[in-house]
């Protein structure tokens, strides 16, 4: 069967994939999927041919086939990244053994941009297996495919983190995987990430990304901004990713004052554990009224990061930080 990327969601019981087209970015998301199906299969052990390298598939399937000694679940992942796509592996896929195989996942990356309509090798994936389309995307396209990936965020900041993203690497899916992956650490619990550390999300300064939150949420403002203004002057600087750290710390303050279970609605907005006295802490002597004009202020300066807006970015990023002095003191 052959599907579009859009339109995939579940390798289901497949073994046999061709992963088609241009998009990088598609294909390593389809990558993941199909992996994380197959080791629920039992199919842990993987062997990786390059295009130089693919005439060895067959050799390597015989040797673990169901009658041998040493017989085991084994993905076999070959890449074709240039020119026509390989005959060993069109001889491959047309040998019906394969098939009747329950010890075997193909697994073929191909840079071919159309797949043919002819073949017995494509019939045979057709029937047996899952094709899976990685074309370009259009611009609807894309923007729903970055909307699935930010499905972690509260809904009211999905338009303001979607759009900046969306504008800022339009066409380009792997900056915005990226992104994305910024915010996943910056947004979702501890728990989720125990392996990460604030080390590993820095901006282009090489500054973490945790270090100006705790710099807010402990209210030491003064070196808050003062980090702003270093990152202002920094070489190819940002400011979204100082933007999406402040929307985050003001929608959790904001919920929270909202709220009447405070400590769930902080852990329920992805502030870790380690952080949620300080947060309290910081809200402790707050309004509502306070934040949600803090809340329109952020707006703003998003609308100026895109250029709708006349005003410096940078400038309205510390008149929010020194707003939010006034709102915790």
């Amino acid at each position: 069967m052959e599907i579009n990327f859009l339109n995939f969601s579940d390798p289901k019981q497949n073994r046999y994939f061709l992963l088609t087209g241009g998009e990088i970015a598609l294909k390593q998301d389809a990558l993941t999927k199909i992996l994380d199906a197959l080791n629920n299969q039992g199919f842990i052990q993987k062997i990786s041919l390059n295009q130089d390298e693919v005439d060895q598939a067959e050799e390597i399937i015989s040797r673990n086939s169901e009658s041998s000694l040493f017989q085991e679940n084994l993905i076999i992942y070959m890449k074709h990244t240039s020119g026509r796509f390989p005959e060993s592996i069109k001889r491959l896929l047309e040998q019906n053994f394969l098939y009747n195989s329950t010890n075997i996942a193909i697994i073929i990356e191909s840079s071919i941009e159309k797949t043919p309509t002819s073949g017995t090798w494509i019939r045979n994936l057709d029937k047996y297996g899952l094709i899976i389309n990685c074309k370009k995307l259009k611009q609807d396209e894309e923007k729903l495919w970055l909307k699935r990936q930010l499905d972690f965020l509260p809904k009211n900041l999905l338009p303001l983190f979607g759009a900046s993203i969306f504008q800022n690497n339009e066409k380009d899916l792997l900056n915005q995987k990226n992104e994305v992956n910024l915010l996943k650490l910056l947004f979702l619990n501890e728990k989720d990430h125990e392996s990460n550390t604030a080390d590993h999300i820095t901006f282009h300064s090489g500054l973490s990304a945790f270090e100006i939150e705790d710099m807010i949420i402990e209210k030491d403002y003064k070196k808050a901004v003062e980090t702003i203004n270093y990152l202002k002057e920094s070489s190819d600087q940002n400011s979204a990713p100082i933007i999406w750290i402040i929307a985050k710390i003001i929608n959790s303050c904001l919920e929270t004052l909202q709220s009447s279970n405070k400590r769930s609605t902080l852990k329920k907005n992805g502030v870790w554990p380690s952080k949620i006295n300080s947060y309290l802490a910081l809200i402790k002597n707050s309004k509502t009224t306070d934040f949600l004009e803090l809340n329109q202020e952020l707006l703003k300066v998003d609308l100026m990061n895109k250029g709708i807006l006349k005003p410096n970015p940078w400038e309205q990023i510390e008149k929010i930080i020194l707003k939010l002095k006034g709102a915790t003191s």
